[in-house]
């Protein structure tokens, strides 16, 4: 998860770029590539490769449609001038440099720019809605949250502008609030977002040397992440029956206890009174 809440732009002269650019207006800002800039940690989405590759595809054989314009935030750069940012379609401007580096003949791309008044707070928030169906990943809110909130926004503001409740804002921040080791675990699919706000709720700064022990144990059991089922095992009703009962019953006439936990579980006398070390007919097994 990339810590971004730092970055700033200052407005720039959107006609002065695309003139320094040598961009050609129609519709669209007809952009050469090498004029588009992209801002290091700016986007809070991971990289997709299977995504980008697809992509490559689709333009080596249909070309690059103007209907899929990248967007962009043109800003002042003191000693640069005004620059044009990337501010959606990092899959598509990855698969263009790539194709180029590969000998494709591309040198302009189609980007809309993002109108005068437009703030960082508002950049911020179109992530949300810019990701073609796709919904964020919890870390993704995370990383978009933090971000607000650098920009001065409290909880109630983001829930506003994100169209979300207050807890579900609440509980992202404290996934962008975790550590490294939580973030590193996420990052690596050993366990979701979810479950890791789960666990950073209940064990707070403890959260990564839990983690660590479930994905052990998840590990043993054959699972490649800590998932729901490892977090919260289902209890095995007849083997906390059966041991409560040697717990706390005196040797005797067992018959209505097992018929009782035979009735709750549905398991057969015979397995419950092998579970107790008894014989069927002690555990009263019907005729």
């Amino acid at each position: 998860m990339n810590a971004t809440a730092e970055i700033e732009l200052s407005p720039g002269n959107v006609k002065a770029a695309m003139r320094a650019a040598g961009a050609k207006s129609s519709d669209l800002w007809m952009v050469p590539v090498a004029n588009i800039r992209v801002i290091a940690g700016y986007n809070i989405r991971p990289v997709d490769r299977e995504h980008v590759e697809a992509i490559k595809e689709s333009i080596r054989i249909n070309g690059y449609s103007k209907d899929k314009p990248l967007a962009g935030y043109v800003s002042k750069e003191e000693g640069d001038g005004d620059i044009i940012n990337l501010t959606d379609g990092e899959h598509r401007l990855t698969a263009v440099l790539e194709l180029v580096d590969e000998g494709e003949p591309i040198e302009f791309l189609p980007v809309t720019v993002a109108p005068a008044g437009t703030s960082m707070v508002d950049l911020a928030v179109s992530m949300a809605t810019s990701a073609s169906g796709k919904e964020l990943t919890p870390q993704a809110w995370a990383t978009l949250c933090k971000r607000l909130i650098g920009y001065g926004l409290d909880v109630d503001e983001i829930a506003k502008r994100l169209v979300k409740k207050k807890q579900q804002i609440s509980d992202w921040l404290v996934l962008a609030g975790a550590s490294r080791r939580v973030l590193v675990m996420v990052e690596g699919g050993k366990v979701s977002g979810t479950n890791a706000i789960r666990l950073l709720k209940k064990h707070g700064a403890g959260t990564a040397d839990v983690l660590e022990k479930k994905f052990e144990a998840a590990q043993a059991k054959g699972k490649k992440k800590v998932t729901a089922a490892v977090l919260s095992p289902q209890r095995d009703l007849v083997a906390d029956g059966a041991e409560w009962i040697k717990s706390n019953t005196a040797a005797g006439d067992l018959g209505p206890l097992v018929a009782f936990l035979s009735h709750l579980s549905g398991s057969p006398h015979a397995d419950i009174a092998a579970r107790l070390g008894i014989d069927t007919a002690a555990a009263g097994e019907p005729a």
